[in-house]
């Protein structure tokens, strides 16, 4: 099963998860994701003034496994047991990395239920403070043995930092949302988590720099060091070398063929030497690399241009070669569209008022439809058992934006103090998402609204199923 979400990830970038559970039977994952961008006429994104290269270096890619997490409870058993047994199974780095990772996905999903509760109790919120508070002491006693070595002790208080981080972004959430003795009970043991980090793990700000600034960087530091066991490698490559390299040798080989043919006939109708052979060997040479690059287009976009992805992607886990992955742009047409513009464009049709209903008069003005196609096919028996795949897809669409001007504009509406209010200017970028998985398919429309200068909402129109569906918690941002 495939779950999805979408973001916004700061002010001129989207972001969109998606979470695929790979069962034990699962030996070869393959799914596919189109995304349409359909664009109005006054964002002026088209074929004659945007390339598909620049929409290539707004996009950022990642790929990492995640790992089913036990409760709290199961996960202290856990600890325990690897203190008592000392087993050296799997690789001390690789435990304790894995141990931070399930402690954060078990320690939120933990608070999320308790924050859905509408009355909490103190009971409830006590005990889940001890719990946490016996994870993080069984951790730190861990940490502390004679046993350790000298670098496992440096590598064990790295992960110590961010297991107390954690804790306290998962406590200021709490905080947020809870009320009375359980908000009281969750401000005592905050400041408690705060009072060890800040004795333990003191933040130096370099001259320049706020103190905040410096936790930010140090906290972004201590992520890459904890997720490096689990994030895959990505490396880019053009499309199908081979085959392109094969079609531009076949296009020269043909206008080649050409030339040699026209060369021959006027040879023989009037010899070796010869104004008229030479007037013709100029001409020949002359259409013969207009048929090369005739030719070679053919082949490139009809012919052969769905075995030619525009970039492919190999992906490695350490060493090992585990997947690879296909990706297409590129502008189409409303008719390649999977779906009816009605279903689309029903939120803007809805400004309009039932007298001015006619297929002419919308709103909304499609100019132009990007489509951006991803195809990715992982070897899943190389993946830790019960691991999930975490695909991140992050788009900035700063370049959409260049041809927008002011942000707002004065209304002619009547105010006492003698000032017209301004009303701010909005755009509508509509995304059509089609999930492919085996058999399965799913598709949603997802409205992202801007203005000159930053991405302002994103709404999720509408979403449609065919059979099963391949979504689960649409909408929702998935806890990674």
């Amino acid at each position: 099963m495939l779950i999805d979400a979408i973001k916004q990830h700061g002010k001129k970038q989207i972001e969109v998860k998606q979470k695929i559970r790979i069962t034990d039977k699962t030996k070869k994952l393959k799914y596919r994701v189109d995304t349409f961008f359909i664009f109005p006429g006054a964002l002026q994104i088209t074929e004659n003034n945007f390339k598909k290269e620049e929409f290539k270096h707004n996009l950022k890619c990642y790929l990492s496994l995640s790992e089913q997490s036990p409760s709290l409870d199961g996960l202290l058993k856990e600890l325990v047991a690897r203190r008592i047994s000392s087993g050296k199974e799997e690789k001390f780095d690789d435990f304790f990395k894995r141990f931070c990772l399930k402690y954060k996905t078990a320690l939120q999903e933990s608070s999320r239920s308790l924050m859905e509760k509408q009355e909490l109790s103190a009971e409830e919120t006590e005990t889940f403070l001890q719990t946490v508070y016996k994870l993080l002491d069984e951790f730190r006693n861990i940490k502390f043995s004679q046993e350790n070595s000298e670098r496992e002790v440096r590598q064990l208080d790295k992960l110590d930092e961010y297991l107390t981080v954690v804790t306290a972004f998962c406590l200021k959430d709490l905080n947020e949302v809870c009320i009375g003795e359980p908000r009281n009970k969750i401000l005592s043991f905050w400041q408690e988590v705060e009072k060890y980090r800040a004795s333990r793990f003191p933040v130096e700000s370099i001259e320049g720099e706020s103190k905040e600034s410096a936790f930010l960087m140090r906290w972004s530091f201590l992520k890459k060091f904890v997720q490096s066991s689990l994030f895959l490698d990505i490396r880019y490559k053009q499309g199908a070398p081979l085959l392109t390299h094969s079609i531009y040798g076949s296009a020269a080989a043909l206008s080649m063929l050409f030339a040699t043919v026209v060369a021959f006939f006027y040879q023989d109708r009037y010899g070796s030497l010869s104004r008229n052979l030479f007037f013709a060997l100029v001409i020949a040479y002359i259409f013969k690399d207009r048929f090369k690059e005739i030719v070679r287009d053919w082949l490139s976009n009809v012919i052969f241009r769905r075995w030619i992805p525009d970039r492919r992607l190999f992906i490695f886990m350490g060493k090992k070669k585990v997947g690879c992955a296909k990706e297409n742009f590129g502008f189409v047409s409303l008719k390649e569209l999977p779906i009816g513009s009605k279903d689309i464009f029903q939120g803007d049709n809805c400004l309009l008022s039932e007298n001015f209903q006619h297929p002419k008069l919308t709103p909304y003005a499609c100019d132009s439809i990007f489509r951006y196609s991803r195809e990715i096919t992982l070897s899943a028996s190389e993946f830790p058992e019960g691991a999930c795949l975490i695909d991140i897809i992050r788009f900035n669409v700063s370049e959409f934006l260049h041809n927008l001007g002011a942000t707002s504009e004065e209304l002619p509406f009547f105010c006492e103090n003698g000032k017209s209010p301004k009303g701010e200017k909005l755009y509508n970028i509509y995304l059509f998402r089609s999930f492919c998985i085996g058999e399965k398919s799913d598709s949603e429309v997802i409205k992202v609204t801007v203005n000159a200068k930053a991405v302002r909402r994103i709404t999720i129109v509408k979403s449609f199923e065919n059979g099963m569906s391949v979504l689960e918690n649409r909408g929702k941002f998935i806890y990674t």
